[in-house]
Parts: C-alpha cells; structure tokens; sequence
C-alpha cells in the first residue's frame, strides 16, 4: 500500500482489490415494473455477487458452486437492472431455442436456484428480480467510477478516502463471450478505462505519484493503444520530475504505434513533452 503523510492510502495494481447499455438481441421494453410479495429475506443479507474477473458467488462469507446456466441467469438480472420480465430474460440466455423451450430453460435454472438458496432471485408468473439485499460488484464500483467522472476539482479528497477497496483491476465477466453480454462488457470496460485515466490525474493533484502512475499504467495494460492513457502517464512522470522515464516512455509508445497502425503519437503529445523538456 503506497501511503503519504496525512493522506489517502491507495493500493497498487500488485493487490486487485484496489484497482480491483444496451443488450445486444434483447428488447428490453419487455421489462415490468411487478409487485413481490416473498419472505422476509434473511439469508442475502449475507449474499454477494462477484462480476469482476471470474463469477463468484459468495453466501456467509463462503464460495459456492453455482451452475452454468444459474450463473448465467444471476448475472443477466445484474445487466437488465435486477429486474427483467422471463421472457426478456429467456430470449437472452437462449436466443437459438424455440420460444416454449427457452422458457422451459429458465424454469429449470430458476427451480434448481431457489431450491439452493430460496431469497436470491425473487419470482413472479410474468418477472425476475434480484433480491435487495444482495450485493453486487460490478454496480458499486460502477458507481465509484461515475462519481470520479463526475467530481470537480478539489472536491476529491471524501472521493479519495473511499477508494482504496474499490477493484478498478479487472473487467467484467472477462472469460465469457455470450452474445447477450457483449455490449455490457464493452461499456463497463470503457468506464473502469475513463475512471483509472481521472483517478490518475486526481492522485497527481495530491502528489501521489506512485500511486498515479499505477493507475495510468493500468489504462495502458488493458489498451496498449490509447493515446490517452500514455498521455496520462507522461503527465506523472513529468509532475514526478522524471523526464528521462517521460521521455523513454514517448519513444516507446511511438514504436508501438508505427509497428501497429502506422501512425505517429498524436502532435499535442509531442509537444507536451519537448515543452517539458526544454
């Protein structure tokens, strides 16, 4: 954990609980707002959903196996907002089954689901929904990163001090290739890219520069080619005080990006640097 004196501690990408929409196919005016009426949900109050990196399910601080087509299930609640008609619902997970067959699908998923833990997907004859109660990865940090996009300068500071369990590491459902999911995946992974690059410049502000260059390096990690981010390092290293590492990482990018795409780094870049420099 980098730290500085009198300031927010913050996590290096080594630990991944720090940096730790539309549906494509899916017509999601299908989705009603119905009322449920179940048990008093005890149970989820100790239940969380892990979306980031791998699918976890985790109920009294415990692991559990979940099926395929439940972890399916569970996470295209999470997509839709928590709450999604069957057939919306049925369409997405099976989209290549006759229409009777894919909800004959979902019926099984959801039997076989509640009869393992009764409270975690709440059902009525036309609608799913998630359980209020359980947590979920990917909507808080989801929140984290709008409110990084969304906080002015020098209003950081309260933002700073609840971030360091914020897992801005990993992309959603990384292994998974559904159809349904795409577009989900490809929006998280633009926002957790956005965040990293804002918290980068926001931990420079409150000279962390360590701390600061994780973060852009992170960006860079995740898209080799995005002007921005190697941007957002130069910066670091320049606010660091390190010109040769700014200007070492410059004739790297510039490699990078003639062997790639034939391109030259963006002139504003250039320039940045050799005013820097100079």
């Amino acid at each position: 954990m980098l730290t500085n004196p009198d300031r927010v501690p913050v996590r290096v990408l080594t630990d991944p609980t720090w940096l730790r929409d539309s549906t494509r196919g899916t017509d999601l005016k299908t989705a009603r707002v119905v009322p449920f009426t179940v048990a008093k949900p005890a149970m989820t109050a100790q239940c969380e959903l892990n979306l980031l990196g791998d699918f976890r399910l985790v109920v009294h601080g415990e692991r559990v196996t979940v099926g395929p087509s439940a972890q399916r299930l569970l996470a295209v609640l999470v997509c839709l907002g928590r709450q999604a008609a069957r057939t919306t619902i049925a369409h997405a997970l099976w989209p290549d089954s006759p229409t009777a067959r894919a909800h004959a699908n979902l019926r099984t998923t959801l039997y076989r689901l509640q009869r393992a833990w009764p409270d975690l997907v709440l059902s009525t004859k036309t609608d799913l929904r998630l359980s209020p109660t359980l947590r979920v990865d990917v909507e808080s940090t989801r929140a984290m990163a709008i409110s990084l996009l969304n906080t002015p300068p020098g209003e950081e500071s309260a933002l700073l001090d609840r971030l360091q369990w914020t897992n801005f590491a990993e992309d959603m459902l990384a292994g998974w290739d559904d159809e349904w999911l795409a577009d989900h995946q490809l929006s998280y992974r633009r926002l957790r890219l956005d965040a990293l690059e804002r918290l980068s410049a926001l931990l420079v502000c409150r000279e962390m520069h360590g701390a600061a260059i994780q973060a852009a390096l992170a960006v860079i990690q995740a898209d080799s080619l995005r002007d921005s981010a190697h941007e957002a390092l130069i910066r670091v290293y320049l606010a660091q005080g390190n010109r040769h590492d700014a200007m070492s990482h410059y004739r790297d990018y510039r490699l990078i990006l003639r062997d790639e795409l034939g391109l030259e780094p963006p002139e504003a870049l250039g320039r940045l640097l050799w005013q820097e420099a100079a």
